[in-house]
C-alpha cells in the first residue's frame, strides 16, 4: 500500500529504474503527478517489476500506487486473450497428495509441472503435495496492472492451503510465499501455519547433508524474479546455498536490486521492448563470465530459456543445481 506521509518526492524510485531514462526533475515531475491523480507517461513505460519498492528507502511503496492508477485508467491497455494463459492458471484442477504428517507440505501452485520432472526424487519425498488453482495466489495480476484480483482471492487462497490442517507449508513459487509474507498482512489476513520459501527448505536440507555435497563448480548468473523485492532478504540464503553447492553467482550488472524482469510481462504488450531487455540481461550474464542461468521462478525460465541457450548459456532451477549437487 502506497504510504504518501513517507513520500517525500525524491524521485529516487524512478531515477533508479531500469527501464527509464529519467533526470531528477522528470521523475519527480511523474511521480507528483501521480500523486495528483494524473496519468503520466510512467504508467505507460512501467514493466510492473515493481523495483521501485525497493529502491525507496523511505517505504513509502511507490510501486502500489503506480499499480493502482494503471488499474484506474485501464493502462497499460492489454488485451485479455494477451493473457488467456495467465488467466487460466486459476482454472487448474487442484491436487493434493498425500505425503507423511511429519514433513511440511509442498504447495507447487498452478506451476508445478511447467518444468517436468523438477520434485521427482529424494528431496521432496514423503511430502504432502498441494498443486492447482485453489493454490495459485494470483499475484501476477500486478502484471497486467491489476490489484483487484489480487486482494479479492487472498482470504480464498490462505483458507485452502490451511484446510489441510499443515503446521509448515513450503512454497515453490515466490510469488505465493510473497503473497504470505507481504500482501497477506497489509490485507489484514491472518495466516495459520509457517511459510517457508523453497530457499529455505533447500538451505536446510543441504546443510543436512553438507557431507554428501559434490561440489559443482559452476559460475551461474542468478534470474531473480520480480516477487523477490518484497522478500529481499531471501538473497542471502540463496548466497549461502549457492556456496555450500559450490556455485559462483557471478557479480553483475542486473543482479539483487537491480536486476532484469525476464520480460515476460512486457511479452503480452510490447514484445520488442521485451526482447531488448531479455537481450540485455543474458549479454550482461554473458559479459560477466557465466556460463549458466540459474532461475527460482517457472516462468522466468519459460521466458528467458531460449534466449540463453543462443548465448551459449546452460539452464537451470535451482532446484535441480541442488539435485546435481547432493548425492
Amino acid at each position: 500500500m502506497f504510504n504518501s506521509e513517507r513520500c517525500d518526492l525524491c524521485g529516487d524510485c524512478l531515477v533508479l529504474c531500469p527501464y527509464v531514462d529519467y533526470s531528477r526533475d522528470e521523475a519527480v515531475d511523474q511521480f507528483g503527478r501521480l500523486m495528483e491523480e494524473d496519468a503520466p507517461e510512467i504508467l505507460t513505460e512501467c514493466v510492473t517489476c515493481a523495483g521501485c519498492n525497493e529502491f525507496c528507502e523511505k517505504g513509502a511503496n511507490p510501486f502500489d500506487l503506480i499499480l493502482a492508477r494503471q488499474e484506474q485508467t485501464g493502462i497499460p491497455h492489454i488485451p485479455e486473450e494477451n493473457t488467456r494463459m495467465f488467466r487460466g492458471l486459476a482454472d487448474v484442477p487442484s491436487v493434493i497428495i498425500p505425503g507423511d504428517s511429519d514433513k511440511p507440505t509442498l504447495s507447487l501452485c498452478s506451476v508445478g509441472d511447467i518444468i517436468p520432472g523438477l520434485f521427482d526424487g529424494p528431496l521432496f519425498k514423503g511430502m504432502t503435495i498441494l498443486k492447482g488453482g485453489d493454490y495459485f495466489c494470483r499475484l501476477g495480476y500486478i502484471h497486467m496492472g491489476l490489484e483487484t484480483p489480487v486482494r479479492e482471492n487472498a482470504a480464498r487462497f490462505v483458507e485452502s492451503l490451511a484446510a489441510g490442517g499443515a503446521e509448515e507449508i513450503v512454497f515453490y513459487h515466490n510469488d505465493c510465499y510473497s503473497m504470505l509474507a507481504l500482501k497477506a498482512e497489509e490485507y489484514g489476513i491472518e495466516v495459520p501455519f509457517k511459510s517457508i520459501h523453497i530457499i529455505e527448505y533447500l538451505l536446510d536440507l543441504v546443510k543436512k547433508h553438507k557431507d554428501n555435497i559434490k561440489p559443482l563448480g559452476m559460475k551461474i548468473a542468478y534470474q531473480r524474479p520480480c516477487a523477490s523485492r518484497c522478500t529481499p532478504l531471501k538473497d542471502e540464503y540463496l548466497d549461502e546455498l549457492f556456496e555450500l553447492i559450490g556455485v559462483e553467482r557471478v557479480e553483475r550488472k542486473h543482479d539483487r536490486r537491480n536486476a532484469l524482469c525476464c520480460g515476460a510481462p512486457l511479452m503480452t504488450r510490447d514484445r520488442k521492448r521485451a526482447k531488448e531487455i531479455k537481450k540485455r540481461n543474458i549479454q550482461d550474464a554473458v559479459s560477466h563470465g557465466a556460463e549458466a542461468i540459474a532461475y527460482l521462478c517457472p516462468l522466468c525460465a519459460l521466458n528467458l530459456r531460449k534466449t540463453a541457450s543462443a548465448e551459449g548459456l546452460e539452464n537451470h532451477h535451482i532446484i535441480e543445481l541442488v539435485k546435481h549437487a547432493v548425492q
